[in-house]
This record gives C-alpha cells, structure tokens and sequence, in this order.
C-alpha cells in the first residue's frame, strides 16, 4: 500500500484505541455513579428506617379533653419543634364554663374589685342578659392609641352553651349598690312656686 493509506490507517487505528479508551472511562464514571446511587438508597433507607421507628414511639396526647375550638396543623404538615412546643389544636376543656376578658379604662379599674357582680350582654342574644363575678384583675396595662386599659376576668357560667368563645360582650360592672334608699325626682330639687318670677339676668356691656 501508499505511505498515505498506511498513514491513514496508522491513524484510524490511533482514534479507535482512544475512543476505546473513553469508553472504557465512561463505563468506570457510571459505574462510580451507580455505586454512588446504591449507597445513597441505603441511606435513604436507613432514614425511612429511622423514621418509622420514632413514629412507632410517637403518641401526641391532646392535656385536656374538651371541644377543638381550631387546628393549626393539617395531616401530613410538616411540624418543625424548636425550644417552643408548636401549637396543633386550641382546646376547650369545659365550655360549660365561660371567661370573659373586659378591657378597663385607668380611671375605672380602681373602683374594681373581686367577686363584683357582673351582667353582659351579647349581639347574637340581644334580649338577654347574663350573669358573672369578677374573678380576676390583670396588672400588665395595654396602652392602645394613648389609651390604657387594664384587663379584668369576669367568669360566668354558661349550663346551656349559648355563649361560644370569641363573642363581643357588652359588660356592667357593678361597683358599689345600696338598699332601702329614698330616690328623689330630680323635678323636686327644681321646683318653683306657680307665678313666681324668674330673676332678670345681669349684662355686661364691653
């Protein structure tokens, strides 16, 4: 054969024994990648293994029993616990018995003492009205638009479940009552004799 054919084939046969060679690299990549894949399922597995076994030990108890007023956490979320404990269900032990937080203003909560008697009303029973006593004062003051309130607990009970949490009442506090007491008109205390004359006002000429 020519010089040329042979350089030819001298360089044919060059290209194949490297693109063997790639070949062969490529093979040791992949099954470097499938080694790699193997060890990562193991890992998975060892997690999901893990997994199942804590919730095998997991009992999540509710403290009380009582009504669900709301749930925060849908099945299947994700519940990340840091140093707070997440909140999952508000609950209600006894709605048989109620608690109403009353905002005082600063100059009526000194007039306010415990077991005062308490009546309220609240939209959803306009035509009625409930009884309470106060049970608690709160000293941390709430200052809303330069107003402070102080927070006062009224308890009252509630047998027939008519008042449900979250309900805007309407509160008369009674701070002081007396008994047997003579109420007088207040037309009395203006009483004028018939043809009396009113007095002539007095003017100032400036």
């Amino acid at each position: 054969i020519s010089p040329a054919e042979r350089d030819k084939a001298v360089f044919a046969e060059q290209t194949a024994a490297e693109t063997i060679r790639t070949v062969e690299a490529q093979v040791k990549s992949t099954d470097a990648q499938v080694s790699n894949a193997s060890a990562v399922v193991k890992q998975r597995e060892a997690a999901l293994a893990s997994a199942r076994n804590e919730l095998d030990k997991t009992r999540i108890t509710a403290p009380v029993d009582g009504v669900v007023i709301s749930r925060q956490i849908d099945a299947g979320q994700t519940v990340a616990a840091s140093l707070n404990a997440p909140t999952l269900f508000t609950i209600a032990q006894d709605l048989r018995e109620m608690q109403v937080e009353v905002a005082i203003d600063e100059s009526d909560i000194g007039k306010i003492r415990q077991d005062q008697k308490v009546t309220f009303t609240v939209d959803a029973f306009s035509g009625r009205t409930f009884d309470g006593r106060v049970r608690q004062i709160r000293k941390a003051a709430q200052t809303v638009q330069n107003v402070v309130t102080y927070t006062v607990v009224v308890e009252t009970p509630n047998p027939s479940l008519l008042l449900v949490p979250g309900m805007t009442a309407n509160v008369r506090i009674i701070a002081d009552s007396r008994e047997n007491v003579l109420k007088v008109p207040n037309a009395a205390l203006r009483w004028r004799p018939l043809g009396a004359v009113s007095p002539p006002r007095a003017y100032t000429f400036r």
